[in-house]
């Protein structure tokens, strides 16, 4: 990524596009926060050096387990859940 000084700027690389499962309606309780769980868990696969390619797809699962439940911290699930086992082995 080249920005200039007035703030424009190109990116150089692969375009990644990705789907996230579909939440069935009286399973979406509350989407506070879903925005911040996705960016958190961008920078947990940032920080654990994450293959794009796998944690796109992780940060997805991350914000739909989260949007199961009311509030922005409730429904956020730990490194332990079952649901992020095949993004974290």
């Amino acid at each position: 990524m080249r920005l200039s000084g007035r703030g424009h700027g190109t990116i150089h690389g692969r375009l990644l596009i990705g789907t996230a499962e579909k939440i069935p309606a009286p399973e979406l309780v509350d989407t506070t926060g879903c925005g911040d769980a996705f960016i958190g868990a961008v920078l947990y696969g940032l920080c654990t050096e994450m293959a794009p390619e796998k944690m796109l797809p992780f940060a997805c699962q991350v914000a739909g387990i989260k949007c199961r439940a009311i509030g922005a911290r409730t429904g956020l699930p730990w490194r332990s859940d079952a649901r992020l086992s095949k993004y974290l082995a």
